[in-house]
């Protein structure tokens, strides 16, 4: 018997769509995994070949929503991928997971993550009714840290040599919220 596989939700913002992804994001996306400055904090070396963020569109296309999901955000106005957002390390029983974001470099401090970030714990919080999000941040990723504080999560630690990148292994901050922490 065939596994049923949920909708997946498209989460609106106002200046975006979260929605699964295409295959014709590859070239959205590979803009991001593809950029040394968008990866520097990332959890792969940057892709040198679009084959690379095609084989990744295809596994975020075809996730398991009790452990993981990927949207593919996009513009609202002409729906071009910009980035990506997810929750991974899902216990959807359990109530907890991490979450991951990117955005193309181009469009950097203009407040879309904070956005397509905002719109991805309501939707954890909300429809998931999830009571823990955590995110792992490096510590030189400052820009990612202030998001997060600003969006109400709070620093639990540091975890030493907890990611691997290659042949290098970096430490990762603990940043966690509830579902019962005041919003920010």
């Amino acid at each position: 018997m065939a596994r049923r596989q949920d909708a997946h939700p498209v989460l609106l913002t106002a200046r975006l769509r979260l929605r699964q992804f295409r295959d014709a994001d590859a070239d959205g996306l590979h803009a991001c995994l593809s950029s040394g400055e968008a990866t520097r904090f990332w959890n792969t070396p940057p892709h040198a070949r679009r084959l690379d963020t095609e084989r990744a569109v295809s596994r975020m296309i075809d996730c398991t929503p009790s452990y993981y999901r990927f949207w593919a955000v996009a513009d609202l106005g002409s729906d071009r991928c910009i980035g990506m957002a997810n929750y991974h390390d899902g216990h959807i029983r359990n109530r907890r997971a991490a979450i991951g974001y990117i955005i193309e470099p181009s469009l950097h401090r203009r407040g879309l993550a904070t956005e397509a970030v905002t719109a991805l714990i309501d939707h954890c919080f909300g429809t998931l009714g999830l009571h823990r999000l955590q995110a792992l941040i490096q510590p030189g990723n400052a820009a990612s840290r202030a998001l997060v504080e600003r969006l109400g999560f709070r620093r639990e630690g540091v975890l030493r040599d907890n990611l691997r990148v290659g042949d290098e292994w970096r430490d990762e901050l603990l940043y966690a919220r509830l579902g019962t922490d005041a919003a920010p």
